[in-house]
């Protein structure tokens, strides 16, 4: 089985394809756009020669995906894709007869005890960043591990040591191979990016509807301290530590507190939803309130000072300050193409229709659970692939692998504390050209926290990859620039 001819594999991936097939269990990090695919295919190329290969990526799209590649790279391959989809007594066929096989882990998880697992020479885990606790990818590298060599693939493996840790344990890694924009053998293919942090200030409509909020929000609070529970700080987080507190509690009179813990947590959200996203967000959550089965948001949405707020802001109401930016941004490039991101359902509707209102072509992008199916996955990408749209407005299902074209800009509704997803995301920007990444802040808000929160745990993953690949962590070997050449190992 060889390259498809005309394939040139850049030469650091030439070069994290050879130290992984010298050291062994390797775990390869490098940004969206950069061609991990490509390293994985160089290895696969090399360990079909000894047995059979199994490729496990996330969701059935990525399935997809990586089937068409892995065809398309190495033409006459054998290879098949197996998923839920497929029923249990063709998939055990399938799994003893075919070369290259991508799979979804919870499919190979269910048929782990039918498959011949001595029979795989290799096991590529794609967004291996997953590969923690309960998720599918744990079990399965375990099952696989004494049989096959393990290529583990992300852009981000997560700023925390433990978390990192927990993924090169239970894969087993031995060989840390990173790259990122600054890298001298990556620069030749590295486009310029323009990143921008645009802090926006609070409309003062926001900031007296917020203002109202958050005392209604001290009033939950100190009910919950009036039946004898601590509550540390007025953060979600604070919040539902102190309700995991309450419920091992033997008092009497945790019914009560946790009755208004959860409405103090349902109206943090109802905050959240005002301060960073939009009136017409906020307001969309809170009518929500009244179909929820929990009693705090059953009282909440009885509350008649939430009312109050919500009359004021159905008489306030105004545009977000944010959505005024990027109105201005899309206006100044109007024949630019566009990702936008943002965390909430409603929100993206909400941005749909009103940057369809302002004379945009865009389109949302969700993932199946909010009834967007895979079909309507396929066609949206397709569109905005061949230039029927103009602005993607995605949730996180636009981050991790999806084939979704380059686009020149890159927009964060909202920053996310995520260093994983913030990276993820801008990867999405100037692959063939300068891109340009745009996060919008609302100033004096919980959008402040969550941008800190993402640059302190970038720096701190960044300090850790650096720290293995040298062998100062303790966790794995350093790895080393080899002498050979991949013809020495193909």
């Amino acid at each position: 089985m060889a390259l498809k001819e005309g394939v040139e594999p850049r030469k650091y991936q030439t070069e994290i394809a050879e130290s992984a097939l010298r050291h062994g269990n390797t775990l390869v990090v490098l940004p969206t756009g950069m061609g991990k695919t490509l390293i994985a295919v160089l290895v696969i190329e090399r360990k079909l020669k000894e047995g059979a290969v199994l490729f496990l990526a996330p969701t059935k799209p990525l399935v997809s995906q990586h089937l068409r590649t892995i065809r398309e790279l190495l033409p006459g391959v054998d290879a098949i894709a197996i998923t839920g989809e497929m029923k249990k007594e063709e998939r055990r066929m399938h799994w003893e007869s075919h070369s290259v096989i991508i799979a979804t882990p919870q499919t190979v998880e269910r048929d782990i005890n039918a498959i011949n697992k001595e029979r795989f020479s290799l096991l590529v885990i794609d967004e291996v960043h997953k590969a923690i606790g309960k998720y599918a990818y744990a079990e399965v590298a375990q099952q696989f591990r004494p049989y096959s060599m393990i290529l583990g693939l992300t852009a981000s493996p997560g700023g925390k040591k433990a978390k990192i840790d927990e993924i090169t344990s239970t894969l087993g890694i031995v060989n840390v191979e990173s790259r990122d924009h600054f890298d001298d053998d990556v620069k030749p293919y590295v486009k310029e990016m323009d990143i921008e942090w645009i802090e926006i200030a609070e409309a003062p409509e926001y900031i007296e509807a917020k203002r109202r909020l958050q005392a209604l929000l001290d009033w939950y609070i100190n009910m919950v301290r009036h039946y004898g529970f601590a509550v540390h700080a007025r953060s979600r987080k604070a919040m539902i530590l102190a309700q995991q507190s309450i419920v091992k509690s033997r008092l009497k009179t945790k019914y009560h507190a946790l009755k208004y813990l959860s409405a103090a947590i349902n109206l943090d959200y109802a905050i959240e939803m005002l301060e960073t996203q939009s009136m017409d967000a906020f307001l969309n959550y809170v009518s929500g309130l009244n179909s929820r089965e929990t009693k705090g948001a059953q009282l909440l949405s009885m509350d008649g000072r939430l009312h109050e707020v919500i009359g004021y802001v159905r008489q306030h109401k105004v545009i977000h300050p944010k959505m005024q930016k990027l109105v201005e941004i899309i206006s100044a490039n109007p024949h630019a193409k566009y990702i936008v991101f943002s965390q909430y359902t409603a929100q993206i509707e909400y941005l749909e229709k009103a940057l369809t209102m302002f004379g945009f072509r865009c389109r949302k992008f969700m993932g199946q659970r909010r009834g967007f199916t895979r079909k309507q996955q396929l066609e949206a990408i397709e569109q905005f692939r061949n230039g029927e749209f103009d602005i993607l407005i995605a949730s996180s299902i636009g981050e991790e692998g999806l084939d979704i074209p380059s686009v020149d800009y890159v927009i964060f509704y909202e920053p996310i504390p995520s260093e994983i997803r913030s990276i993820q995301r801008r990867g999405r920007a100037g692959r063939a050209k300068k891109g340009f990444v745009k996060v919008l802040i609302t100033q004096n808000t919980r959008d402040e926290a969550a941008y800190r929160a993402s640059q302190r745990k970038e720096k701190s993953m960044k300090r850790i990859i650096t720290r293995m690949k040298t062998g100062t962590a303790g966790t794995v070997q350093g790895t080393r620039r080899l002498t050979g050449t991949l013809k020495d190992y193909f």
